[in-house]
């Protein structure tokens, strides 16, 4: 027999797959294990926001400072409005309002207990009815605690972008894909109890779904895909549900508007 020597075949230690591969599974791994981390978080940041007491509450906000960039204005009015729905509800600490000078049509409650309407938001208001739904909604989302779990998922995503470093950009942005559903869900019940606000401060929800109604002529429901809130024939069609089936009344005159 002859031999004849050869060389060892070293292929057998080297990876089959391509440097593309392996990164796109790497990423893909770094990604689920990102996103279990988040959904637990956040079920343990909703877990104690539902059991802290209005106490603990108010004590917790008086430690937390919120600094904006706002032009506001008080409104005499407009807390007249609160104070009527406010008086419907077991928020800890007295809500304040103000009248932002912000051209856009919106509203939103700030932790600390504070709501802004914008200009533009006042300006789409035909009677007191529609912006009595608006204040009882963003009151709906003190009542929810919404303003605490915001500030446990932006100390959870503060937290991820600290350990991802400058490559949390795309993580951030796939995070707030499920983030939109949860914010989506949050408006939906604040919906909720602002009509349940108006009906027990004013004894009727007249008109309460018209805002919603002439904000959603025209819409694309596309741009609310991703978006925090969900898109306003979706809204008003499960507002309606809730009148029908908590039998609220909406037959009585609205209210016509004051001087803001």
């Amino acid at each position: 027999m002859i031999y004849n020597a050869q060389l060892s075949d070293d292929s057998v230690n080297i990876s089959q797959e391509s440097f593309l591969s392996q990164a796109i599974k790497l990423i893909i791994s770094l990604l689920l294990f990102v996103g279990v981390f988040y959904i637990l978080m956040v079920g343990l940041i909703n877990l104690i926001v539902a059991n802290i007491t209005p106490k603990q509450e108010k004590q917790l906000l008086e430690y937390i400072s919120f600094e904006i960039n706002i032009s506001n204005k008080e409104s005499t009015y407009l807390t007249k409005v609160k104070d009527k729905l406010e008086a419907c509800t077991n928020i800890p600490y007295n809500v304040k309002i103000y009248i932002s000078e912000e051209k856009i049509a919106n509203a939103y409650a700030l932790p600390g207990g504070t709501i802004y309407i914008t200009q533009g938001m006042l300006e789409k208001f035909e009677n007191q009815n529609e912006l009595a739904f608006i204040i009882g909604h963003e009151l709906g989302h003190f009542t929810n605690k919404d303003h605490l779990k915001g500030i446990g998922h932006s100390l959870i995503l503060l937290t991820l972008a600290t350990l991802m470093g400058s490559d949390f950009n795309i993580l951030g942005q796939t995070l707030s894909a499920g983030g939109a559903k949860y914010s989506q869900s949050a408006e939906l019940h604040a919906d909720k109890v602002g009509l349940e606000l108006m009906n027990c401060a004013y004894g009727s929800v007249t008109d309460a779904t018209r805002i919603f109604e002439k904000m959603g002529r025209g819409e694309s429901d596309w741009k609310f895909f991703l978006a925090s809130h969900p898109n306003f024939k979706d809204r008003v069609t499960k507002m309606k549900e809730i009148i029908t089936k908590q039998n609220m009344d909406n037959s009585k005159k609205a209210i016509a508007l004051e001087n803001f």
